[in-house]
């Protein structure tokens, strides 16, 4: 019987011992709802072990499940899992993962994972999981992973990944993928893929429909349009904008479509045009139409006087008109050789001829091979 005491001594002395170490140490606490747990949150106590529905804790060094959301006024080093959201006052160094939202107003070092966002008011660095948002409003290095939006409200270094946009302040080394459009205000040392891009300055590559850069680019731009204020930049694309392109208004008619407008974006010996037209000859007396597309370079012979050539892709739209012999739409592939005349800065007139070839889209067929002849005018 003594020895069982004696053992019994033991066991508990050394627990004992443990609390009584002061209010400081709460290795266990559960928790329905702050103050009812076993260890109300004070401002002298760390919990190593948090458990329950919803619970507080000053100082968390260890790990907290709770069912609801856990809320911390110091300082969280360890896991937490929660259903609802995480709360943190102070700083997090861990892992914290939430059925909807972690927000950390301290520094936040570890991985973040919610179904809806993650919020980091100070420093952040590491890994970012959300279904909808994760958003940085102090400086942030790692990844940002996000069903829909990252935002970085200052410098960020790392990847931001998106199924529709990516936003930062101002970024050093960056990567940027998103479904609809990446955003960095200041220059960017890395590369921006989506549908369409804008940075500050890019040094790397913007792949995207639509490239915009407000400063210089030491890279290259590909998409379908390129801009940037750089004039030796390096763009691939259908068209191509710096400070030195001059637009122009093209207004012209001739044997293919009747009525044609269209842009010409004109850099020093080269220019792209889009434009569209109506009524396609040779169809019906129905209404039908053109977009089309040209590339060519321009040989100028005097001042006023230059020759051109271009290549160019049209997308005929005969739309519910189609018969037997025509169908609801076609393609033409065009070559043309133009001559050009401004008597004044601002206005010239031009004659091309080349010849085009046009083909059935299903039925790889041939419609037509014919000369092509247009007359019109140059305006800006």
């Amino acid at each position: 019987m003594k020895r069982k005491l004696i053992a019994l001594v033991l066991l508990i002395l050394p627990l004992n011992m443990l609390f009584a170490q002061g209010s400081s140490k709460h290795p266990l606490n559960i928790s329905l709802w702050d103050p009812v747990a076993l260890s109300p949150c004070d401002s002298m106590s760390t919990t190593n072990a948090t458990f329950g529905f919803s619970s507080k804790t000053y100082k968390l060094k260890g790990v907290g499940i709770n069912l609801f959301a856990h809320f911390n006024e110091k300082a969280v080093n360890g896991f937490t899992l929660n259903g609802a959201g995480e709360f943190l006052k102070g700083n997090m160094t861990g892992a914290e993962i939430s059925g909807l939202f972690n927000v950390v107003s301290g520094h936040m070092h570890g991985l973040q994972i919610a179904t809806v966002q993650n919020t980091n008011v100070l420093h952040s660095k590491g890994v970012m999981l959300a279904g909808i948002t994760n958003f940085t409003i102090g400086d942030a290095q790692g990844v940002q992973i996000a069903g829909i939006t990252n935002m970085a409200g200052s410098h960020f270094s790392g990847v931001q990944l998106s199924s529709a946009v990516n936003i930062a302040s101002s970024s050093s080394d960056l990567f940027q993928m998103a479904g609809l459009v990446n955003v960095c205000a200041e220059p960017i040392n890395g590369i921006q893929i989506s549908l369409g891009n804008y940075a500050g300055g890019v040094n790397g590559i913007q792949l995207g429909l639509l490239n915009l850069c407000g400063g210089d680019v030491r890279g290259v731009q590909i998409g379908i349009i390129n801009h940037s204020k750089d004039t030796s930049a390096v763009k691939i694309g259908l068209v191509n904008i710096s400070p030195r392109t001059r637009i122009q208004l093209l207004a012209f008619g001739g044997n293919t479509t009747k009525i044609n407008t269209a842009v010409r974006f004109k850099n020093h010996h080269t220019y792209s045009i889009l434009g569209i037209g109506t009524h396609y000859l040779g169809l019906n007396d129905r209404f039908s139409g053109s977009l089309f597309y040209r590339a060519g370079a321009e040989l100028p012979l005097t001042k006023k006087l230059s020759l051109s050539s271009d290549a160019g892709f049209s997308h005929i739209e005969n739309f519910n008109n189609e018969d037997l012999t025509t169908p609801e739409r076609m393609y033409s592939l065009q070559l043309r050789l133009n001559i050009e005349y401004h008597p004044l800065n601002r206005l010239g007139i031009f004659a091309s001829g080349g010849y085009a070839h046009t083909r059935y889209y299903k039925a790889h067929r041939i419609y037509e091979n014919k000369p092509v002849i247009e007359l019109g005018i140059v305006l800006f």
